[in-house]
């Protein structure tokens, strides 16, 4: 099924793997050790992108890599995690399939509209496997699936990753640590060291029983402790994290992902609903209050200002309220949009940025694309339409409470009955004031900047924070820039 002839991969000047050779056939899990850094993972993401003469896969077969962790959506519930995946699938994936699915991997319907976030580490991993199998993969591809689970766990993961084997004819390769585990489920182990793989167990048959499974168990940990690998200075150097780089190359990937036919329009509607929610449903009282207050201190500084400069014969041919008249609202068209582009900005460019950067560092953009869902169209895409909404209704509420802020404190302070009407804003005041022009270019600006940086690869939480912060800079960078030049001109 998959075989692998004279494979040769580098990281930069240093090789990784040295002509290696492997042979899978179907019905067969095969399990990889080695230490940590040796390439383990990296072979299995070579086999699950493809494109490699050397990895061949037999003509009309497919494969799927289940991630570490499971990789499921957190914004989507368990079953709906599955149609998902059946929506974007080649082949027609019905409802009774998807639960199919889940039955075969002892998932109970009870379960089924559950959060993902109430789910053990156990129960993540198999619906993850469920997922997958909507693919209709020939190989399945795991990537440490026994990592963070007790015994019980792993006997049932053991279990469950046995049909698939057995039952169902489908080749599996792992990578593990866990003898344990491996004891369970392999019928070959080889270890990578030195960039080749050294077949170290080869198992016909599963073990038929406890004792068999422990035999199996100290012959790996036996066969594990005899060799060492020996610790290899790498030659090239990190990959260092640009973030202005980042963030130019993921706004322009944002900007023609905008450009597509939407495979599933539902799916895209629910991610640019959610986007709305998390930058400008959750803000609304906070721009509010915000926007009040800033309207209100506007005109109280005008009132401090009139009764200090107001003195004496002055007074007598110029009232505190001619101020009001002559100042009108249109103060609010001039401050309103950078103020609340950048309030924007730090609150809900944040929250989408720091959303965006953990599914990236918690692989689900990398799962999404393994099983066929194209991130650019499902996420990229409607995110950046969401916050540009989200932006545009937020300066278009924020200028509104700001007004009606000056116009509770024109009434309070001055004593002006009719001050809503003396701060009316005429069409010409809109227009001269280039309002819905900085409302649009403010929101295409943070909305590309938020999410070109938030789905820019990352692989720490230290990666997240640092981008999180960039996005919050950039923005008010962009939105103070464009600010001065209107200004200026």
């Amino acid at each position: 099924m998959l075989t692998i002839s004279g494979l040769e991969f580098a990281y930069g000047s240093e090789p990784l793997f040295d002509r290696l050779d492997l042979n899978v056939a179907a019905g067969e899990h095969v399990v990889i050790v080695g230490d940590s850094g040796g390439g383990k993972s990296t072979l299995l993401t070579l086999i699950a992108d493809g494109g490699r003469d050397a990895i061949e896969l037999g003509r009309g077969l497919s494969s799927t890599m289940v991630l570490q962790e499971g990789a499921l959506l957190d914004h989507l519930n368990v079953i709906d995690n599955l149609k998902l995946v059946a929506r974007y699938s080649k082949s027609p994936v019905n409802e009774l399939r998807i639960t199919q699915a889940l039955e075969q991997l002892n998932i109970d319907d009870g379960l089924y509209d559950a959060p993902v976030s109430q789910l053990s580490g156990g129960q993540m991993r198999r619906v993850a496997i469920a997922r997958a199998l909507l693919t209709s993969p020939d190989l399945l591809l795991f990537d440490e699936p026994d990592a963070g689970l007790d015994i019980v766990n792993l006997s049932k993961l053991a279990s469950t990753v046995n049909l698939l084997s057995v039952e169902h004819g489908k080749a599996c390769m792992t990578v593990s640590h866990n003898p344990f585990y491996i004891a369970q489920v392999a019928n070959k182990v080889y270890r990578l060291q030195a960039g080749q793989l050294v077949l170290i167990a080869d198992w016909p048959e599963l073990a038929a029983d406890d004792k068999e499974i422990q035999q199996r168990q100290l012959i790996l940990q036996t066969q594990l402790a005899r060799t060492v690998d020996t610790a290899r200075a790498r030659a090239s150097k990190p990959k260092r994290d640009w973030p202005l780089i980042s963030w130019l190359t993921g706004s322009a990937q944002t900007l023609v992902s905008l450009v597509h036919a939407p495979r599933s329009l539902k799916d895209e509607l629910t991610i640019a609903g959610y986007g709305v929610y998390l930058s400008f449903i959750t803000g609304v009282l906070f721009f509010a209050l915000v926007g009040l207050m800033l309207g209100s201190t506007t005109i109280a500084v005008v009132r401090m200002l009139a009764d200090h400069s107001l003195t004496g014969l002055v007074s007598v041919f110029v009232k505190p309220e001619t101020l009001i008249n002559l100042m009108g609202g249109r103060y609010v068209l001039y401050l309103a949009p950078a103020i609340g582009g950048m309030l924007f900005a730090a609150r809900s460019g944040s929250i989408m940025s720091n959303w965006l950067g953990e599914m990236v560092r918690g692989k689900q953009v990398r799962a999404l694309s393994l099983l066929g869902v194209p991130p650019m169209q499902y996420l990229r895409a409607p995110s950046a339409i969401a916050l540009f909404l989200s932006m545009f209704a937020t300066i278009v509420w924020f200028t509104f409470c700001v007004w009606l802020g000056g116009v509770v404190a024109a009434t309070q302070l001055f004593d002006i009955s009719n001050a809503s009407e003396i701060m009316s804003l005429s069409r010409y005041d809109v227009a001269r004031s280039l309002f819905w022009w900085k409302a649009v270019i403010y929101s295409a600006v943070v909305a590309l900047t938020v999410v070109g940086l938030g789905l820019s690869f990352k692989k720490t939480a230290h990666q997240v924070n640092i981008h999180t912060t960039k996005t919050i800079i950039y923005s008010t960078l962009c939105i103070a820039f464009a600010e001065l030049v209107i200004i200026l001109s």
